[in-house]
């Protein structure tokens, strides 16, 4: 079980910020690698949520910045969830 599993108000808060942004929540494992993996692997809970990248790690990596100011109002909304969930 990894830290992750441990705490499923970090994934399910995730994807409620994610909703609140108006995007669709698309849940798919991966195989690790990333920062997320790591760090949940050595005891602290960080789920993948998105970076906004198209043709990631390929010479025609972009973004644009409509994608970026969704990056940017998910983790809004992510900061919103934790203080509404603190206050209860």
């Amino acid at each position: 079980m990894t830290s992750i599993d441990q705490y499923p108000a970090v994934a399910a808060n995730a994807i409620e910020a994610i909703n609140r942004s108006g995007l669709e929540v698309i849940k798919r494992p991966i195989r690790g690698g990333t920062d997320g993996s790591r760090l949940s692997f050595i005891g602290l809970p960080c789920p993948n949520i998105f970076a906004a990248e198209q043709a990631i790690h390929s010479k025609l990596e972009w973004t644009t910045i409509q994608d970026l100011h969704k990056v940017v109002e998910t983790i809004v909304h992510l900061s919103v969830i934790w203080y509404e969930k603190a206050l209860e």
